[in-house]
């Protein structure tokens, strides 16, 4: 056999076991939220490469959040109404499919929002609902530009409204991240979180249109990290989220500037 076909075979052969073994994740954040907010949840993905059409339902307990709409779009040619079914939003059901026109395949970073969903806490003071990315009733599917249907992960969260009782703290496996400190605020305030290792982390702050006013991505160190925030980083005062995310967990907060 001719060296350029030995070549050609092997290339066709790791390329083969390269598709095979890529595995997209579809994430979600765990957050805590105030009783009667507005929650800005975003639906996440890592090792998004050449994709052309993705589809599943998001299910969540609907006496604990209300929906309100989605936005943030980070997905060519999507729309209301011809991506997202909401015909069951007041059951907890919303259904997401969709697909790329011209096939080319999308890439996106690690840690990419491909839509977000804003809900209300309508449930009691430590009332909690999982919001999960399900097959019930859109089966779950990611097909690549080969038109293969490649395998998948999900990590769904967990939506706590706070109460008299509920930690002022998120664990998660990368980090614990703190309520911000005073929070109402009017001049400064304190954004903590600690570190089991040094770790590449992003802390973002969200308007509640879902615009970052804020990003510090970098490695932080291992234990205790206190971010300092001041008031005239934002344009009004009212509620605001903070992210933090790693490759391995995000959590998010919400903070009141007065």
């Amino acid at each position: 056999m001719k060296k350029n076909n030995v070549y050609s075979l092997l290339t066709a052969l790791l390329f083969s076991l390269s598709l095979q073994a890529q595995n997209v994740m579809l994430k979600m954040p765990d957050m805590t939220i105030d009783p009667g907010a507005n929650l800005h949840l975003d639906v996440q993905v890592d090792n998004f490469e050449g994709i052309v059409a993705t589809q599943f339902s998001i299910n969540w307990d609907a006496s604990v959040l209300e929906f309100i709409g989605v936005d943030n779009f980070g997905l060519p040619n999507m729309s209301l109404d011809g991506t997202f079914g909401t015909l069951d939003v007041n059951e907890g059901i919303l259904r997401f499919a969709w697909y790329q026109q011209d096939l080319s395949g999308v890439t996106l970073d690690d840690m990419s929002t491909i839509f977000s969903v804003w809900f209300k806490a309508i449930g009691d003071p430590n009332a909690a609902t999982e919001v999960m990315i399900t097959g019930n009733p859109t089966p779950i599917e990611v097909v690549n530009v080969n038109s293969d249907i490649i395998p998948f992960q999900v990590s769904n969260g967990t939506i706590t409204i706070q109460g008299p009782t509920n930690s002022k703290e998120t664990i998660t496996q990368d980090f614990v991240l703190f309520q911000n400190s005073p929070n109402p605020f009017k001049e400064i305030t304190y954004i903590t979180f600690n570190l089991k290792s040094n770790t590449q982390a992003r802390l973002s702050i969200f308007d509640h249109s879902g615009k970052v006013i804020y990003q510090q991505n970098q490695v932080f160190n291992t234990g205790l990290n206190k971010i300092p925030v001041r008031r005239d980083l934002f344009q009004s005062s009212g509620t605001y989220f903070y992210t933090l995310e790693t490759k391995k967990a995000i959590a998010t907060r919400q903070l009141i500037a007065h």
